[in-house]
């Protein structure tokens, strides 16, 4: 049994980390934990085609990688399934990471984002959703939901509080792990980028074989263009037991600077002043543009 810690729970409008309580980890897990629309399907997905070994299209569904704090889901339900699988395991959360089990075996990946763009993503990720949960989030101005995003504080909601504040803090948490050795770092736009070297980077981190052909298929089937065309032709798009009217919206572009063209100069601005009064200015330049900038 392995030696972890957790610090705290969270509780909010889709997450609830209570089940971490007696949750056994194995020195192979890889858990996945990232602020909500910084490309968590995105990651799930290449870590399973890893495991696998092999192309799956929609690899990163909530069976195959779930969702363990999950607040509207069965989390006991959950974690048994987890612990009856015989092959290696990858967990999905968006928890901070003081909220998680902690322990140095297994491998912890974070995914960060422009925070501004990951509140305009999840502004449309609202909008698809078929329970009104996180409306009173994301009011008609999007001027005003702009306003809260950065100004309102974090809570004992975590991430569900979908603020700037809740972002930042998200990433101290992993910060604060990362010295030792099993906290590994991506960014949405690295990924975007150079799509291919981030796979082999991924591969490296999980210590399992990449040969250049296995390499090409999973970059070409984690496009976002053959994420979404797999989830177009899968029965879970419309299923009655998905969150979403239509799960294939959950890929809606992949694209940056969502922001253009919706909030003023002096906004963004306000933004700024906000997330510099958080971190220091060297971790917000790579919040917002990742490693290759």
């Amino acid at each position: 049994m392995l030696t972890t810690e957790r610090l705290r729970d969270y509780c909010g409008t889709v997450t609830n980390t209570e089940i971490w309580n007696g949750f056994e980890l194995r020195p192979d897990d890889v858990i996945v934990t990232t602020p909500p629309k910084c490309g968590t399907t995105w990651m799930l997905n290449i870590v399973m085609m890893l495991i696998y070994q092999r192309v799956v299209p929609d690899a990163g569904n909530s069976k195959d990688a779930p969702w363990l704090d999950c607040g509207f889901r069965d989390r006991k339900e959950i974690a048994e399934f987890l612990n009856s699988l015989d092959r290696r395991r990858c967990i999905k959360s968006h928890t901070p990471m003081d909220g998680i089990a902690y322990g140095r075996e297994p491998t912890y990946i974070v995914v960060y984002r422009h925070p501004v763009d990951a509140h305009f993503s999840l502004r449309t990720h609202a909008g698809n959703m078929k329970e009104d949960w996180l409306d009173y989030m994301f009011p008609e101005s999007e001027s005003e939901g702009f306003q809260r995003f950065v100004n309102a504080p974090a809570t004992d909601a975590g991430t569900d509080d979908l603020t700037l504040a809740s972002f930042v803090h998200h990433y101290q948490q992993a910060k604060e792990r990362k010295d030792n050795g099993n906290v590994h770092f991506f960014h949405y736009a690295d990924m975007s980028r150079d799509l291919s070297g981030q796979v082999e980077k991924l591969a490296r981190i999980m210590k399992v074989p990449l040969p250049q052909s296995l390499r090409d298929e999973i970059t070409e089937a984690t496009s976002f263009k053959q994420m979404r065309k797999a989830v177009e032709s899968s029965e879970r798009r419309f299923h009655k037991d998905t969150p979403f009217h239509d799960l294939a919206d959950f890929f809606s572009s992949g694209t940056s600077n969502k922001w253009e063209g919706r909030i003023s100069p002096e906004e963004m601005e306000t933004y700024s002043r906000r997330i510099r009064s958080l971190l220091p200015a060297e971790e917000v330049t790579w919040l917002e543009n990742g490693y290759q900038f």
